[in-house]
């Protein structure tokens, strides 16, 4: 009787299966399993792939690779059905496509969903070959003649690229429907061939040209050089629009920074949605113009995780940090909406910035809690943190942790250079030989600048040449800056000019401001009036060079040359933007600029420095005294 009743199934297996339990690592999937086990719902084949199908439909990957398991140690399965739940369940194209192979191996023959499944893994990867393997298996057992699998290899081919073996598909298919005229169209727009793409639109018969192949040829146009002219045109001469097609416009308008014409176009859409006001939102961003990304933000009439996380980005990406941490609270505490890995690796940015390193651990914590994989951006994300904030053993924790990825690596050789440790982020570029990655551009920026900060010129003179010969990059505008700063800082003034004069592109403002103030550490006039010479003939108007300038000649007693260069100030109405500090106390961080008396406690503050100054005063004097006893 036991031995029977231990082969029964439970009283009421539905019951597990209809509450799952979240699981967000291995260990709880494999705790779960062990239930599984224990009611004896793997026992028999209906239970178990019925477990098999509701694993499949988790959002959690670590139980969707629980059904794949289940799957291979437990069922003996003879029809593709469960295999492709597995195949569409996969977290990642490389998964689906063994489960298609690992099915095919089982000898469990696949059907036209199968094909579709992988043909879309395939794309989505991109692997090339295997979806030309594909391709051959569906040869092989006469599945070549289906409608639904030629669509399939038209979108697998233009997805990869392969345009001209999409359009063989689609010229050797007997019959086409509205799909098939689609994809190609499509494939033909995401690859750029617009002159191929209008040509096939044009052949459109009156029954295939839909609204999906109006909104392709919008979308084509307005993402192409030139084209935003012939998407308008297509997009008036539309019989009918949807959201698509009016956030196609709106977006093409967006990236080509043509903010007036998308606000027109928005301004008269009929129905807007998230879409649109996010494109609206992210252009003004791009375009610097916060108040009004703010101001269409506050007017939204309902928001999504993708809409906050434009708006945190772009206050970040114009200097607006404190305005960045405190909408990433805001989203927490009034959108009820739980961050992604784009939130939190954001608001990380905007507290390295400010270096609010409480926050960071908190978030570091909230990271932990929720098992967020350390191994992309956030990773990334949380060393640069810890480095710019002082913290480098936490940074080399998180690094030692993670550090999978070159841009985990440029993290922390970047972070360790800008802190003077210098032998360190050599040692570790180094290191970088034996990876399976090679060092990138960034890398070599985080190498010349641990050059820079401890003086060794030749080195970093080698690592630049380096560049080009050993690891194949072309140094670009921030290398030529690093070199010009470690010469500069170096004395090697002339080689610093020399190094400017010879770069292959136009130098900023930034890389003439560090040999102002390589000048003005070493005293150099003449070099001082060198450059000064050039930023005027090139147009380089910036207040912080010109204010580096009157340093230098008021430096060397040149009262004249000084009430000329202040002189050029006032008459271009320059405008120096004021030093800025911000330093945390108790939780609350405070910010200090430059003759500002705002803060509360400004009284003693000022008190306080006459105080320091006094004593360092003081014991200099004492030993200078001293020296002469």
């Amino acid at each position: 009787m036991l031995s029977l009743a231990s082969s029964c199934l439970p009283a009421d297996p539905s019951s597990l299966l209809n509450s799952l339990p979240k699981c967000r690592t291995l260990r709880q999937a494999d705790q779960l399993h062990a239930r599984f086990l224990t009611a004896g719902l793997l026992r028999h084949r209906a239970a178990a792939a019925a477990v098999v199908i509701r694993l499949c439909a988790s959002p959690d990957p670590p139980l969707r690779l629980l059904a794949r398991r289940i799957l291979l140690s437990s069922i003996s399965v003879e029809n593709p059905f469960l295999w492709n739940a597995i195949i569409k369940s996969s977290a990642d194209p490389r998964a689906a496509m063994l489960s298609f192979a690992l099915m095919l191996a089982a000898g469990v023959p696949a059907d036209l969903f199968s094909f579709s499944l992988v043909l879309k893994a395939c794309s989505q990867g991109p692997s090339l070959l295997v979806g030309v393997q594909v391709h051959a298996v569906v040869l092989k057992g006469n599945f070549a003649a289906e409608l639904y699998i030629q669509n399939c290899l038209i979108g697998f081919y233009a997805k990869c690229g392969l345009c001209k073996l999409a359009r063989r598909v689609f010229d050797r298919m007997p019959h086409r429907d509205s799909i098939s005229w689609n994809s190609l169209i499509d494939g033909y727009a995401k690859n750029g061939r617009m002159d191929a793409a209008n040509d096939l639109f044009s052949r459109m018969g009156d029954e295939h040209r839909n609204l999906v192949a109006w909104n392709s040829m919008i979308s084509g146009f307005a993402a192409s050089n030139d084209g935003i002219g012939e998407a308008r045109k297509l997009f008036d001469e539309m019989p009918e629009r949807d959201s698509v097609s009016w956030n196609s416009m709106i977006d093409g308008y967006v990236k080509l920074g043509m903010m007036s014409d998308a606000t027109a176009l928005f301004t008269i859409m009929p129905e807007k949605d998230v879409i649109s006001w996010s494109n609206l939102i992210a252009g003004y961003m791009d375009a610097g113009e916060v108040h009004i990304a703010q101001r269409l933000f506050d007017e939204m009439p309902e928001r999504d995780l993708i809409t906050w996380n434009i708006m945190i980005a772009g206050y970040v990406k114009n200097g607006c940090f404190p305005a960045a941490l405190h909408l990433f609270y805001q989203m927490r505490t009034q959108g009820n909406l739980a961050p992604d890995v784009t939130t939190l690796s954001t608001a990380l940015s905007a507290i390295a910035e400010l270096g609010r390193v409480r926050d960071g651990i908190a978030l570091h914590e909230y990271i932990g809690r929720n098992s967020f994989p350390l191994n992309g951006k956030l990773g990334v994300g949380l060393i640069d943190m810890y480095a710019k904030s002082g913290h480098l053993r936490e940074a080399l924790r998180v690094f030692e942790a993670s550090g999978d990825t070159i841009d985990h690596w440029n993290a922390i050789i970047g972070g360790l250079a800008i802190h003077g440790h210098s032998k360190l982020a050599l040692q570790l570029f180094h290191a970088t030989a034996r990876l399976p990655f090679k060092p990138d551009d960034i890398t070599f920026i985080g190498v010349l600048n641990a050059c820079s900060h401890a003086g060794l010129v030749d080195k970093g003179l080698s690592y630049f040449e380096s560049m080009r010969k050993d690891y194949q990059l072309e140094p670009k505008l921030q290398h030529y800056g690093c070199m010009v700063d470690m010469l500069g800082r170096a004395g090697r003034l002339e080689d610093a000019w020399k190094t400017i004069e010879e770069m292959p592109m136009r130098e900023n403002d930034v890389i003439w401001r560090s040999l102002l103030s390589a000048c003005k550490k070493h005293g150099d006039v003449l070099m001082g009036q060198k450059v000064e010479e050039a930023i005027t003939r090139r147009g380089f108007w910036d207040s912080s060079s010109f204010v580096l300038l009157s340093n230098i000649y008021a430096g060397s007693g040149m009262w004249e040359d000084v009430r000329r260069v202040r002189k050029i100030i006032r008459e271009r109405e320059m405008r120096k933007i004021p030093g800025c500090s911000w330093i945390e106390l108790g939780g609350a961080v405070h910010e200090f600029v430059v003759g500002d008396s705002s803060h509360p406690m400004t009284r003693e503050i000022y008190s306080l420095l006459e105080l320091v100054s006094f004593q360092v005063i003081y014991n200099t004097a004492f030993d200078e005294i001293m020296c002469f006893q």
